[in-house]
C-alpha cells in the first residue's frame, strides 16, 4: 500500500477566490476515536475499499467513488473497514461557498455516491510536480464540483442561491430582536462564510446585511412607540439594540428625527385626533 502523501499549497491572499490548502492521500488505518472538527472545508474522495463515515447521530457506509464534504466546526470521523484508502483537499474562499451554495452542498447534504470515474484524476494529480501542484489541486477541486453539478443540478430549479438566501432571510426576520444576532451567528447556523452571507444579502436585496437588519429593528421600534412605549432604553432593547445611544442614531438616520421627538409627535397627533 502507498504511503501517505500530502502536498501543501502556497497561500493566496485573495479570499474571493478558492484557496486550496493541502491535497492528501490517506492510506493508514483509520480507527474510530470519537468525532473531531476542523477549521476549514474539505472534500473527501474514496479511492478504494470500504469505510464508515461517522456524523452526529448518523453513520454512513463509504465505498470507492464516494465523495463527502466536511465543514468548519462540523464534527465527523472516518473509520476504515476493508482496504480503505481515501484522499481529501482542504480549502477556503468565498467562491467555494458560492459554488457549494449553488450545488446545495451543506451539512445535511454532504455525501454523494457513484463517482468512480474521478479516481484516476485524483490519484494521478496527487503525484504531479510541486511546481504545478497548486494549479492541479484547484483544478481537481473545480472539476469535481463540475461533475457533481452535472448530477445535482439536473432536476434542481435553483441555481442562484435563492433558496438558501430565503432561509437565511427568514432566520433574520424571525430573530431580528435578538441583540446577539449577527453575521457570525448566521454563519454558525448555516455553515457559510460570513463574507459570503454579506455578499448574498447585498446581491439579493441591494442593501447590506446591517442596513437590512437595522431597518427591521427600526420598523419594530416604531410599532412599539405607536403602542405607547415611552422608554427609549426599553424600545431599543426590545428591538434588538444593545446600546440606546446607537439606537437613537440609527433611528434618526432612518426616520429623520430622534425617538423622543417621534414620541412627542405621536402625542400631538393623538391629541389632535381626540
Amino acid at each position: 500500500m502507498d504511503k501517505n502523501v500530502c502536498r501543501f499549497i502556497p497561500k493566496s491572499n485573495d479570499t474571493e477566490m478558492i484557496h486550496t490548502i493541502n491535497f492528501v492521500l490517506e492510506t493508514e488505518l483509520q480507527e474510530y476515536k470519537g468525532l473531531k472538527t476542523i477549521s476549514v472545508y474539505r472534500i473527501h474522495y474514496v479511492a478504494d475499499g470500504e469505510g464508515i463515515l461517522h456524523l452526529p447521530g448518523a453513520v454512513h457506509s463509504l465505498n470507492a467513488g464516494d465523495i463527502f464534504f466536511s465543514f468548519p466546526g462540523m464534527p465527523y470521523a472516518i473509520e476504515s473497514v476493508r482496504d480503505f484508502r481515501y484522499m481529501y483537499i482542504s480549502y477556503i474562499g468565498v467562491r467555494a461557498n458560492m459554488i457549494m451554495d449553488t450545488l446545495m452542498i451543506n451539512r445535511r447534504n454532504c455525501l454523494f455516491h457513484g463517482f468512480t470515474q474521478l479516481c484516476d484524476l485524483w490519484l494521478h494529480s496527487i503525484h504531479v510536480n510541486t511546481n504545478v501542484s497548486d494549479l492541479r489541486c484547484e483544478g481537481v477541486l473545480l472539476f469535481t464540483f463540475s461533475v457533481l453539478g452535472e448530477t445535482l443540478l439536473v432536476d434542481t430549479p435553483e441555481k442562484d442561491g435563492t433558496h438558501t438566501f430565503l432561509k437565511m432571510k427568514k432566520y433574520v426576520d424571525d430573530n431580528f430582536s435578538d441583540t446577539e444576532l449577527s453575521l457570525d451567528r448566521i454563519s454558525e447556523a448555516f455553515s457559510y462564510n460570513k463574507k459570503y452571507i454579506s455578499c448574498v444579502f447585498k446581491r439579493k436585496l441591494r442593501i447590506g446585511f446591517s442596513e437590512y437588519l437595522n431597518t427591521l429593528r427600526i420598523q419594530h421600534a416604531c410599532t412599539l412607540l405607536d403602542q405607547g412605549f415611552t422608554s427609549v432604553q426599553d424600545v431599543a432593547y426590545l428591538s434588538g439594540f444593545k446600546d440606546p445611544l446607537y439606537f437613537s442614531r440609527v433611528f434618526k438616520n432612518q426616520m429623520g428625527c430622534s425617538p423622543r421627538i417621534h414620541m412627542e409627535q405621536l402625542k400631538k397627533n393623538l391629541s389632535a385626533s381626540n
